[in-house]
């Protein structure tokens, strides 16, 4: 059973990634850290097809997903994320229109923190079918960031758009 988390904020550090490469022509970062870290690593994959991903432009590119509201914050370090809060849903958060190619392995990588306690955060694609697609999940936990990788291919170029749950 999936819990609502009502009064939960979750955190996505300023580095949200994904990138899309040929899996032939490319080298895959098998790196993850399985740790919760108080200060996160580098970005992987330089920010790959996420418009935005450093947050340099405020909240450009990025999108309230079902309800509830989205803010840019910066750490007490510098890092730049994005915050959404007032969430009813797991759902409610934010997102961003990713363009998906055929035949390319879509990989993605981003740092997670939630502001009480701990939960599963979900990476997901939402086609432009209507159709589902998780790419990653990480138990997250207040008070440091943890990675949530993972990634996919699709027999179809469409559009999708990426969001947490």
């Amino acid at each position: 059973m999936k819990v609502y988390l009502e009064n939960k904020v979750l955190l996505l550090l300023w580095f949200l990634l994904l990138a899309g490469f040929d899996i032939e022509a490319s080298t895959y970062n098998y790196s993850a850290s399985i740790e919760c870290q108080i200060s996160p690593s580098a970005p992987q994959y330089e920010g790959g097809l996420v418009a935005n991903p450093k947050f340099d432009d405020g909240l450009e590119g990025w999108k309230v997903f079902g309800k509830g509201k989205i803010e840019e914050r910066t750490s007490k370090t510098g890092n730049k994320f994005i915050v959404a809060y007032n969430r009813t849903q797991s759902n409610d958060s934010f997102s961003q229109h990713i363009y998906l190619e055929e035949g390319l392995l879509h990989t993605f990588s981003a740092w997670v923190q939630i502001s009480e306690g701990s939960d599963t955060v979900i990476a997901a694609f939402k086609t432009w079918h209507n159709e589902t697609k998780i790419v990653g999940s990480v138990i997250a936990q207040f008070g440091c960031w943890s990675m949530l990788k993972g990634g996919l291919s699709v027999n179809l170029t469409m559009p999708a758009e990426l969001y947490f749950t």
